[in-house]
């Protein structure tokens, strides 16, 4: 997959793809014991919910315009303050006074929405015909750092207390200055012009994504409380690693076809089967067999890495170059915002009777009107080929 890219772009992809996993990795290393980690300031469900999803908040209102900063100021800059912002959430996270302080680590730790610089910086080094494939990588890398956070988190709790993971996920932040610093941003690059303008069908497109990330936190919040009818938390990784892995092999396998002339195609896909994978997610209350669990969640994982691949290639093949961290960062804070209100409605709906019910009806509905609004702006047609590249 490599030898599609040339020296100087395997460079830069390799590099942001290091850079932006390893700010996954702190992320994702405290999942796992979020929860009983809130569980010392409250004994609320919801405020633990929105300490959980209250980075997507501020990652959703920080994306557009720090998108549009690095148009100007250049990527790396943006993506460096980015990082800065994120260790001190971290920092922060680690000795909360109460859960409100908690929560405002989080808020903090999100307010560093770089994701949209670090994917236009690489759209930038890469082929209009090979933006699939360099998104693919970068979701392998934060695939990869989700495994390696879900198995490290919890085996680091054993060695050191709750507060720890905090620090050492603001050392991974630190970590993820040293790639960033060998990445060599060109003039041309610098000197883009602020173009505020989101188009409308990308504003569709983005809209998508807020139900991806609607239901991606939700999955996450569930996750733990059905794999615990099979295993401990220390042991997670025996069914993640395989089944992160079979998802991975499916959106590796997904790229080169979406990039020749199937992009649209494949979107249409990866929300058939999130669809799909819904009701075998949620029916894990009721049947009890790890491998229809294990079967749900590479369902899951699958439809997820494939939306990872194809939607940010439709983004920036609509969008005109010189505005591609302004739209990304539009897409982006539409997925950040899903993460807060997914974390907020499950923190609501699930001290209710059949709440597991309510959100598996709230997330059919979610992506049958995702499947709509493809369908509104694309026809299942690739109609982006009809639109000359800038």
């Amino acid at each position: 997959m490599m030898r599609a890219f040339d020296r100087k772009q395997f460079r830069v992809l390799s590099l942001v793809s290091v850079t932006i996993g390893l700010r996954t990795l702190g992320l994702f290393m405290v999942l796992p014991i979020f929860t009983l980690y809130g569980e010392k300031f409250t004994d609320s469900y919801l405020l633990i919910a929105i300490a959980l999803g209250a980075y997507g908040i501020t990652m959703a209102l920080f994306q557009t315009p720090l998108g549009r900063l690095s148009d100007r100021y250049g990527r790396k800059l943006i993506i460096s303050a980015g990082i800065a912002t994120f260790i001190a959430g971290n920092i922060i996270c680690a000795y909360p006074v109460n859960i409100y302080g908690l929560i405002l680590g989080r808020l903090v730790e999100g307010a560093g929405a770089v994701s949209s610089a670090g994917i236009a910086l690489v759209h930038e080094s890469v082929p209009v015909n090979k933006r699939n494939i360099s998104d693919a990588i970068i979701g392998i890398a934060i695939g990869l750092s989700f495994m390696l956070g879900v198995v490290v988190g919890p085996i680091l709790t054993t060695v050191f207390n709750y507060s720890s993971i905090f620090i050492i996920a603001a050392l991974v932040g630190v970590f993820s200055f040293i790639p960033l610093l060998k990445i060599k941003e060109t003039k041309k690059e610098r000197l883009f012009k602020i173009k505020a303008k989101i188009d409308s069908k990308l504003a569709v497109i983005s809209l998508i994504s807020f139900f991806i990330y609607f239901y991606m936190i939700i999955f996450y919040l569930y996750l733990p409380i059905y794999s615990l009818k099979y295993f401990p938390v220390s042991r997670f990784y025996e069914f993640l690693l395989p089944v992160v892995f079979v998802a991975g092999i499916v959106g590796l396998s997904i790229a080169r076809p979406a990039d020749k002339n199937k992009t649209v195609l494949f979107s249409l896909v990866s929300l058939a089967v999130l669809l799909v994978s819904v009701p075998l997610f949620f029916l894990n209350n009721r049947i009890t067999d790890v491998t229809y669990f294990a079967l749900s969640v590479t369902a899951f994982y699958s439809g997820y890495i494939i939306s990872e691949t194809v939607f940010p290639t439709l983004i920036t093949r609509l969008a005109p170059k010189n505005s591609y961290g302004g739209n990304l960062g539009f897409y982006t804070s539409m997925q950040h915002a899903g993460v807060f209100f997914g974390a907020v409605i499950a923190g609501l709906l699930i001290i209710n009777i059949d709440h597991d019910l309510s959100i598996m009806i709230l997330l059919l509905a979610s992506f049958i009107f995702s499947i709509i609004l493809l369908y509104f702006i694309t026809h299942f047609h690739e109609i982006y080929l009809e639109k000359p590249q800038e």
